[in-house]
């Protein structure tokens, strides 16, 4: 007998259950941000010759320029947010497996459940003067970072287990536990919007729940 179509209930993950067993309803779509190669980049790579893109004149190929955009997505569902980052990789080809000249998108998709406790806040990290820098020199858009902090904001939350933290004045380039931050970084076209609207359908979603905000 099949399921029935009206809600899914979790009682343990409240939030993982749905409105529809067979879909999670997307309830807005988040505009991404668009890769920007800056003031200096005039044409594209040869397809056939993508290392010219090294040159600051030169952006990669159109193709993979084309592919990685139409594949970045920001969706708020009903009980969560889903994005996908793709990441530029060699494509398959007869060189021990790849091509040595052409390339693909990798999709890399992150899903967060709005009763995640790692999803407590959401900060603008857009950093400063940045249409200025991404006319000079290129850019992605407008950043929103999701992590979570503690002991009077002072220590970001990592994945080392219970109690374990990184002081947030500790700088990426130089503190080893750094990289094991639980945080997430999203370019959105308009920082400012994004935050609202992803912060509007978590609290939402917690109270249909019954959960705390």
């Amino acid at each position: 007998m099949a399921a029935p179509a009206s809600s899914w209930i979790i009682e343990d993950r409240l939030m993982m259950s749905r409105i529809n067993t067979s879909a999670i309803t997307v309830t807005m779509v988040v505009p991404h941000g668009v890769k920007s190669y800056g003031c200096c980049a005039c044409c594209y790579a040869p397809a056939s010759l993508p290392a010219c893109s090294a040159l600051p004149c030169v952006m990669d190929p159109e193709y993979i320029v084309k592919e990685m955009e139409a594949s970045k997505y920001i969706y708020v569902r009903e009980n969560s947010l889903e994005w996908n980052a793709p990441i530029m990789t060699q494509s398959e080809g007869n060189c021990f497996g790849v091509s040595c000249c052409y390339f693909r998108a990798q999709d890399h998709v992150t899903v967060i459940y709005f009763d995640d406790p790692m999803f407590d806040r959401i900060t603008d990290k857009t950093p400063c003067c940045n249409q200025c820098a991404t006319w000079c020199c290129g850019g992605e858009g407008e950043l929103i970072q999701i992590d979570s902090k503690f002991c009077f904001g002072c220590c970001y939350r990592s994945v080392l287990g219970a109690g374990a933290c990184v002081p947030v004045c500790c700088a990426a380039s130089c503190c080893p536990c750094y990289p094991l931050v639980i945080k997430h970084k999203i370019w959105v076209a308009n920082a400012a919007d994004a935050k609202a609207g992803i912060l509007e359908a978590r609290d939402n979603a917690r109270e249909r729940m019954g959960l705390k905000k």
